[in-house]
């Protein structure tokens, strides 16, 4: 005799539904069949009228082996707002899907996510961003109109949502930006200088602070980095020399260059001289002591104790300049040089022995 009953996952299923602990409500029995089939017995499951929420199966993924340590984090951000009844070919066969609402999602052009997959953008612990393309978005509402639940929600579930913690690269260009400020702009470079605006999404909004020194107030725009994921998961171009993006749809900056005076012009150096005068010569406060930014062939050092720019020579001494110069043999010699022979100089320097006659 033949038997219609659901064993293996069915049953365990079944099990977990009539757990009243999980905060499922079963509904009654459903009435079997008839069937005039007596090599047929057919038994009945119950099916939950409300299947509970869903909705930290649906956005939260777990990470990490029996081996590693699991981890957990948010990468959705969908809320059931209802439910959508299936029937099968006999009316008590029924079963309820949880909708979702998608207003979360920000619907964009082909033109910034050409795409067919719904892109999540975290920011460390914050609340998920969700993106997707408008024709996606379409689509998916059509679905659940159509009382076709179940292609809307495989999409929207956290396995299927493409992920990107955007904490990471703000910390990067923060990192790269202080390196430019420490670098280059805060220093007034004889040999010109780079102001790096926008790195991908990323804006630096640079300001003049206290002691005329440049600060960054960032802004991100992340439409313009949603149009690079776009060309990564783009195919190739078939042709090869537009495979690359130029440099210039990646970032912006503003460079300089100090031009050099006409022949019948003196030689002077106008392109680097202060507009704040409150720290001469640099025009500027210090980042930290001991920093050293050469100005009109000349090193000077940044002072913390005293708040001034101190020529190299007055903040180490003039016998140590580089570890080459000085009056005298250093590093272990003794003596002013041989002097009065014709050989004056100053003497020999870096342990090395006197020069012989």
């Amino acid at each position: 005799m033949a038997v219609i009953s659901g064993g293996g996952f069915f049953s365990r299923f079944r099990n977990r539904i009539n757990d009243t602990t999980s905060g499922v409500n079963p509904v009654e029995d459903i009435t079997p069949i008839e069937t005039n089939d007596t090599d047929v017995e057919a038994n009945t499951t119950t099916i939950p009228t409300n299947a509970g929420s869903m909705e930290s199966d649906i956005n939260n993924r777990t990470t990490g082996g029996e081996e590693d340590e699991s981890n957990t984090s948010r990468v959705g951000n969908f809320s059931e707002i209802g439910y959508i009844s299936l029937f099968g070919e006999y009316p008590q066969n029924r079963i309820d899907i949880p909708r979702y609402d998608l207003s979360n999602v920000v619907s964009l052009h082909t033109n910034i996510a050409n795409f067919n997959f719904i892109l999540s953008l975290k920011n460390g612990d914050d609340v998920p961003q969700l993106f997707a393309n408008k024709n996606v978005m379409i689509e998916l509402i059509a679905k659940y109109g159509r009382k076709e639940p179940i292609p809307v929600n495989h999409l929207i579930n956290q396995r299927k949502l493409v992920v990107i913690d955007i904490a990471p690269l703000n910390d990067l260009t923060n990192r790269m930006r202080a390196a430019e400020l420490s670098i280059n702009l805060n220093r007034n470079e004889t040999n010109g200088q780079i102001e790096v605006t926008r790195n991908l999404y990323t804006y630096s909004n640079y300001q003049v602070g206290d002691g005329g020194i440049l600060v960054a107030e960032p802004s991100y725009d992340l439409n313009e980095l949603i149009k690079y994921i776009t060309w990564v998961v783009t195919k190739p171009n078939s042709n090869y020399d537009e495979r690359l993006i130029p440099a210039n749809e990646l970032g912006e900056w503003n460079g300089s260059v100090p031009e050099p005076p006409a022949e019948d012009e003196p030689p002077t150096d106008t392109t680097n001289v202060p507009d704040n005068t409150s720290f001469p010569p640099i025009g500027r406060a210090g980042i930290e002591d001991a920093e050293e930014v050469m100005y009109d062939n000349q090193v000077w050092v940044w002072s913390a104790e005293f708040d001034i720019w101190q020529p190299f020579d007055v903040r180490y001494g003039s016998g140590n300049q580089n570890g080459n110069t000085g009056s005298g043999n250093q590093n272990g010699n003794t003596g002013s040089g041989n002097q009065g022979g014709g050989n004056t100089g100053s003497g020999n320097q870096g342990g090395g022995e006197p020069d012989s006659w």
